[in-house]
């Protein structure tokens, strides 16, 4: 009885183009929840979310049970962690930051057995034999293992060749970090990225290994389909409920009316002062004015609308339905008050 096949590594080795998603939310309950979508793979973060080997495996086994392929990201691409890995189950692991062809030699050689490489035998006790329930596991293992690596920095680009030499089954472009060593920190969009992104892409395509990435830009989706690229993941679940809940959030309080109180100060200089308040917003807020009406919105809610007469200035404040209103109408009286040091301006505020 073989080690359990790979059909993942198997799709990726034929050609074909596996679509996937980042689960960052370190949760097993949430994972299942994925692994209902039906994607050909979840990625379960262990670098850059809050997981440890025990809570990346509650998450494989839970996506093991349906249609999708667990993929682990290592913390760090050490043997010993590699080891625990493989020993949990885990036939599909992402290395990050692999930086040179040697790098990646180590790291084949860490995910096979002596006497090619260097893993340790210990499969009597580990969840991949099925507790020694598979007797051939350990000479069948090695061609079951999917060792996908990262490169994601210049340094990682400039030894890609030499990478792609090694027995690696598939390359990962990291476009964030590498857009941030390329000094476009937070812009993996920019097209000095994007056309790195796409070379090394062609590249590892053309040397016959499996190419992947992760971008939730549908166009560079696409662009990397075109190039051949066969393990992408095309959304993460924590920013996919960080969206959902503040959508939800943001319906939920429109239903609410917004909290709403007008004002009135006497005075010679209202539409001065009105043209004053305006400009000082104009780089903070949405700014329309001219000499008797003015409108400042700002993006968390808060707005004033002002009109001047002859011997007035009227002021209607608005913040959300669940805005500081108290605080808001201390804000514009502060700043009208400020503006009209040559007299005392007082504002009678009803609601």
């Amino acid at each position: 009885m073989p080690a359990p096949k790979n059909t993942f590594k198997a799709a990726l080795k034929a050609g074909q183009p596996q679509i996937g998603c980042w689960i960052g939310m370190a949760n097993a309950y949430t994972a299942e929840i994925a692994a209902t979508a039906q994607f050909d793979w979840l990625l379960v973060d262990g670098e850059h979310a809050p997981n440890d080997l025990r809570s990346i495996l509650e998450q494989v086994q839970v996506i093991e049970g349906s249609g999708s392929t667990p993929v682990a990201r290592l913390p760090i691409g050490e043997t010993w962690m590699i080891k625990q890995y493989l020993d949990a189950g885990v036939q599909n692991l992402l290395v990050p930051m692999v930086e040179s062809g040697d790098h990646a030699r180590e790291l084949v050689r860490a995910v096979q057995y002596p006497p090619h490489g260097v893993r340790g035998v210990g499969s009597a006790l580990a969840r991949a034999s099925r507790f020694s329930a598979i007797p051939d596991y350990l000479k069948t293992a090695d061609e079951q293992i999917c060792l996908l690596v990262q490169v994601e920095n210049k340094k990682g680009l400039v030894a890609l060749d030499d990478i792609l030499t090694t027995d690696v089954d598939g390359v990962f472009i990291g476009p964030s970090d590498l857009a941030a060593d390329m000094g476009h920190i937070g812009n993996a969009g920019h097209p000095v990225v994007v056309a790195a992104v796409l070379d090394a892409l062609a590249r590892i395509v053309a040397a016959g290994k499996a190419a992947g990435i992760l971008t939730l830009d549908l166009a560079m989706q696409r662009k990397c389909l075109d190039l051949g690229a066969t393990f992408m993941a095309t959304n993460i679940d924590v920013t996919l409920f960080a969206t959902a809940m503040r959508n939800a959030a943001e319906v939920g309080l429109g239903l609410l009316p917004d909290q709403t109180a007008s004002g009135v100060a006497e005075t010679a200089a209202a539409s001065k002062y009105l043209q004053q308040l305006c400009k000082h917003w104009s780089h903070k807020a949405e700014v329309f004015f001219d000499e008797k009406k003015g409108n400042v919105a700002f993006a968390d809610g808060d707005s004033v609308t002002l009109e001047a007469n002859d011997d007035r200035l009227t002021i209607n404040a608005a913040t959300g339905p669940r805005g500081d209103l108290e605080q808001w109408k201390g804000v514009i009286e502060a700043h009208l008050v400020r503006f009209a040091f040559r007299e005392e301006l007082r504002i009678h505020w009803s609601e």
